[in-house]
């Protein structure tokens, strides 16, 4: 048996973070149309184009029958210029994502608009006779139409609307949604609506993330452009490379935080587009300037104005005359931080302090942990004294288990922190569990941590952008991941106040150094040429990858000491290279990007565990067919640095502290009889199980706990776009002034323990 672990709860430290846990939502992956949207219609509005991604045409999700055409005269409206206009006998079939799943007797509710020139009969099915109506339409203009189907089945198919012989129509606004209870058309799709009311979050945040600064000017999300009847609002290419319908917008926003119980987070754009945008990041032109800050102030007053202000009054019209009482504001995203970017962001928000002090302003630190703009950010902040920073941070468990600590570090008295974007990289146990223990680190800093939520949340299976995500889903099936309930654990189990944690026979996990390793070059969508290879001093042969074939070895090196140089020109292709350093997995390694899955940067990864970390990221101009550029990379122990064409871009020392693998935390709170009673998180993510005894100091004579314990799998099981491989279970435990029990291998505990007769 293995020597047991003391955990000593002592006093009290701090009152908690009140908001801490949240939700970051963003349209990626599918997340709103074909997600969480209730919509069943795939392109609905028929406003899908190629402009937005090759595949689309104003005709996707559609098949057709007959003389059918897309036409622009005489739309229904300006932002929905787009309509089908059919000859009979002509119909159109939608199957929205991958067919329409109903259920018998769950009706739902059909709507469109039509236009026809004489009286015409529209005859609509539903699958393979699951449902059936006829809808009558008078000419003259453009006219509503809305019917309930009630399935006979279950089953699955497609919408189809059918003209007669004879007859013509224009048909535009197609949508099918479920009912509720009381006959209403949801907003919400009911599983992904209840997976995230189960995780008790305390704020959400919207609509981004890079969806809110935008790929372009034009590309800036407007809040104003999502509001009112869904066939009005301006639809637009998502920034992830699909179509926005924006049914999902600022009104069903704030009504899902309402749901949710949740405070709202929206974020705005600091006057500048995403510095990813072709020809970097641009900033809104002074003339439209006075504009945009009226609009974001505009969106303040439609949360918080009363009915008869003018944004209020628009707030009523959308069905919630009462404010919502918004407390946040996000300004910026991950932005690069140019003069160009201080001046828009200044402006914005010395116009929101004036008119709403009571509003806190978060800014923002760009995308990483470290680097340029983090830096350049938070030095920004504290020259304004912006209430709060929003920081990112991808990060794989090696570091998260390292960094527990990291926020012990900050400045009190400086601006607080909102961790807007983090997560494990990988739906692995291990990641979860690595999740767990750098969440107790945020819990017991609410000093300076106020906020945090992980991301991204969600991602329909065969639709994704960006992994890992806390909730995978399919049409019919919602997959919850093992950070997903590390999450939940502590959503719905919070303190009051923050308690010391004393923890003994614990010891740090060294990473051990593997003897050997090698260089490897890879680019799997781009021919590339690496000439005049140098190795340690020594000419190597030249080599060109191609694209689908997995590299290949240019040398072998030493576990901490490597110099290679070399020559590389992109032949053909749509991508850069990569070049590791080190062995493989599961060992650790580090990797150099260049322009690598269409991004024009510069970028050094290290990788643990089959896992990368985003360590450092530079800026660099589109690489063209042709161009060469010198390249070294050197090695020398924990210090890596990258010249690119003579010019130093990343000077780097890896993180060699040990893991802080095992973790404990703890809060307390008023219990329902008035008592004290104690809420104890416990990761244990080493090989080995872990007896543990709590002391809690507080709480002489006999207690009681109630156990949640997410164990039972190995740490490398879990897989992207698939449930979690184990599901939290309950246990209880008695002791007297505190409790016993076993940490399993790989596991994480969060404990109830209250007094008890």
């Amino acid at each position: 048996m293995n020597d047991r672990i003391a955990v000593r709860v002592g006093a009290a430290t701090a009152d908690t973070a009140p908001d801490l846990w949240g939700l970051f939502i963003e349209d990626l992956n599918d997340a709103l149309d074909g997600g969480l949207n209730a919509e069943l219609i795939r392109n609905g509005d028929f406003e899908f184009d190629p402009s937005e991604r090759n595949d689309f045409h104003h005709l996707t999700g559609w098949a057709t029958e007959g003389p059918v055409q897309v036409r622009t005269g005489s739309p229904l409206h300006p932002n929905n210029r787009h309509y089908a206009s059919l000859i009979g006998p002509a119909a159109i079939a939608n199957s929205g994502w991958y067919g329409i799943s109903v259920t018998k007797g769950k009706r739902l509710r059909l709507s469109l608009f039509a236009r026809v020139t004489e009286q015409t009969r529209l005859a609509v099915t539903l699958g393979n006779g699951l449902a059936s109506t006829d809808l009558d339409v008078e000419p003259g203009g453009w006219h509503y139409l809305e019917a309930d189907l009630a399935p006979t089945a279950t089953g699955c198919g497609e919408l189809r609307i059918a003209v007669p012989a004879g007859a013509d129509a224009d048909l535009d606004a197609v949508t099918l949604r479920p009912l509720a209870d009381d006959g209403s058309p949801l907003t919400f799709r009911p599983d992904l609506l209840q997976a995230l009311k189960d995780l008790a979050p305390s704020f959400i945040r919207f609509p981004g993330g890079c969806l809110a600064h935008g790929y372009g000017l034009g590309n800036i999300y407007h809040w104003k452009d999502t509001i009112g009847p869904r066939w009005r609002r301006a639809q637009t290419r998502n920034i992830w490379a699909y179509h926005q319908s924006r049914q999902i917008g600022y009104g069903e926003y704030f009504e899902l935080c309402e749901a949710l119980g949740a405070t709202a987070i929206p974020i705005v754009a600091a006057g500048v587009c995403c510095q990813n945008s072709p020809g970097g990041q641009h900033a809104i032109p002074e003339s439209q300037m006075k504009d945009y800050i009226q609009d974001v102030l505009d969106l303040i007053e439609f949360a918080n104005g009363g009915p008869e202000t003018r944004w209020g009054a628009k707030r009523a019209e959308h069905g919630h005359p009462e404010p919502y009482g918004l407390r946040y504001l996000g300004l910026g995203n991950e932005d690069e931080i140019t003069d160009a970017f201080r001046n828009r962001y200044a402006r914005i928000e010395d116009a929101v302090r004036e008119a709403h002090p009571e509003i806190t302003v978060i800014g923002t630190s760009g995308p990483c942990t470290t680097g340029p703009d983090f830096e350049a950010g938070w030095q920004y902040a504290r020259e304004r004294g912006v209430a709060m920073v929003d920081e990112h941070g991808y990060q794989n468990p090696r570091w998260l288990h390292q960094n527990l600590d990291r926020y012990a570090a900050y400045d009190p008295d400086g601006p607080k922190v909102y961790l807007g974007e983090y997560a494990g990289c990988s739906s692995t146990v291990r990641s979860a569990l690595a999740e767990a223990a750098y969440m107790i680190g945020l819990e017991r800093n609410p000093d300076v941590v106020r906020l945090a939520s992980y991301a991204p949340l969600l991602a329909r299976v065969g639709h994704s952008q960006w992994t890992p995500d806390l909730i995978y889903f399919t049409a019919d099936e919602v997959r919850l991941t093992a950070s997903y309930y590390v999450q939940r654990a502590f959503g719905t189990e919070r303190g009051e106040r923050v308690r010391a944690v004393e923890l003994e026979g614990v010891v740090p996990w060294t990473r051990p150094v593997a003897g050997t390793g090698e260089a490897h070059v890879h680019s799997p969508r781009a021919t590339v040429a690496f000439s005049d290879v140098v190795f340690d001093g020594r000419p190597v042969p030249d080599y060109a990858t191609v694209p689908g074939i997995d590299g290949a070895v240019l040398a072998a090196i030493g576990p901490d000491a490597a110099d290679i140089e070399f020559t590389a020109v992109r032949r053909d292709g749509s991508d850069g290279f990569s070049l590791r350093l080190g062995p493989d997995d599961p060992s650790s390694s580090v990797k150099f990007n260049f322009c690598m899955g269409g991004n024009r940067n510069t970028v050094v990864f290290r990788r643990d565990d089959g896992i990368d970390n985003w360590e450092a990221t530079r800026p660099w101009p589109e690489w063209g067919d042709g161009v060469p550029v010198r390249v070294r990379v050197r090695l020398d122990g924990p210090r890596l640095r990258v010249w690119v064409d003579g010019e130093l871009h990343h000077d780097l020392e890896l993180d060699t502290r040990p893991e802080h693998r095992v973790a404990a935390g703890a809060l307390s709170r008023t219990a329902a009889d008035g008592g004290t009673e104690y809420v104890v998180r416990l990761v244990n993510a080493e090989d080995t199980e872990k007896p543990v005894r709590v002391d809690l100091d507080d709480a002489p004579g006999p207690v009681a706990a109630d156990i949640e314990l997410l164990a039972g799998a190995g740490p490398d099981e879990g897989a992207l776009f698939e449930a979690s491989p184990i599901r939290p279970v309950t246990e209880k435990a008695k002791g007297e002034n505190g409790i016993d029990l076993i940490l399993p291998p790989w596991s994480f505990a969060s404990a109830i323990v209250r007094p008890s007769a």
